[in-house]
């Protein structure tokens, strides 16, 4: 490999149209402070975090150039995006609380049910809301197809489709495998059984990224009018909104049984993998970090979309 080549592999960072203005030179200015040596790993990490910043503000992610609708655009797929890993986390939290209130004093259920209840009720409003957002998209996509071809959204369609058709036959074939247990077996009792859950856990993250990816580039291709981007940030805003419901609820609930049932949380899925722990179990820790990172992809998209609505 050429040294020009090597350079220009380092600056893949970047943003094609960013590149093909400004690489050249950039390529040129590093031929002739390394030249044949290798490039430092700091110089590296600078013009990686430089070329990831910039396809941020190439996309609308960051910075105040973007139009107002690219705004509203962007901002909208960052919700998307944030809601995507409650929907993983969610299903953690489902599976660690089932019959909480089994193990929990009739005494002490009160705060705990508000907590799960809102989780419930602001999970299922979100999903709706998801929905009704996308009922509103299919036209768009439906005339992007007719104006184009099938061929313009064939292959991140068509991914999308194996993912989920892989995650739907993991989930039957576990589900199938799971009436046939007892509820020890499930929780922890049969090794198979967990390992299984384990990997169908990781085919739906996958599933849930693949079909969170395709929605993005998708909806990058669509041509939608000023009012559908005001619609769909404004459900947006209300996604950001539940996903904030749901957090409160998970911490209310968490909190309760923490003094209440600890023994609950000491006992339940992912306890023993890493550590055990009655106040801070793995698998909530990895569905509350989630949660976290969500909502701070959903409230980074939020400000995005405040500031396309106030742009005219």
């Amino acid at each position: 490999m050429s040294a020009s080549n090597h350079f220009e592999r380092i600056l893949r960072w970047y943003p094609p149209n960013w590149r093909a203005h400004y690489g050249p030179g950039l390529v040129a200015l590093l031929e002739d402070t390394y030249g044949e040596n290798p490039v430092p790993l700091r110089i590296r990490a600078s013009l990686a975090r430089a070329g990831t910043v910039e396809r941020a503000r190439e996309v609308g992610v960051l910075g105040e150039t973007t139009s107002s609708n690219d705004r509203l655009r962007v901002g909208s797929q960052l919700v998307l995006c944030g809601w995507s890993l409650f929907v993983i986390a969610g299903a953690i939290f489902a599976k660690f609380t089932e019959h909480w209130n089994v193990a929990t004093p009739a005494a002490h259920r009160t705060l705990a049910s508000i907590g799960d209840s809102a989780v419930q009720w602001a999970g299922v409003v979100s999903a709706i809301t998801v929905l009704v957002a996308a009922l509103f998209v299919f036209p768009v996509v439906v005339r992007l197809v007719r104006a184009q071809g099938w061929t313009s959204i064939r292959r991140p369609v068509l991914r999308n489709a194996l993912a989920v058709g892989s995650v739907a036959a993991f989930i039957a074939g576990l589900t199938l495998w799971a009436h046939r247990m007892s509820f020890h077996q499930r929780n922890g009792g049969t090794i198979g059984y967990t390992i299984g859950f384990l990997v169908t856990g990781v085919v739906a993250l996958v599933a849930i990224a693949t079909a969170t990816s395709t929605a993005v580039t998708v909806t990058r291709e669509l041509d939608f009018s000023r009012r559908m981007l005001r619609l769909l940030s404004s459900l947006a805003l209300g996604l950001t909104v539940l996903m904030g419901v749901i957090v409160a609820g998970v911490a209310l609930w968490w909190a309760s049984e923490a003094i209440y049932a600890p023994h609950f949380l000491a006992n339940n899925i992912g306890n023993g993998f890493i550590s055990t722990s009655n106040t801070l179990p793995p698998a909530l820790v990895v569905a509350g970090a989630l949660m976290l990172l969500g909502l701070s992809s959903a409230f980074a998209g939020s400000l995005r979309v405040l500031g396309g609505l106030k742009k005219t």
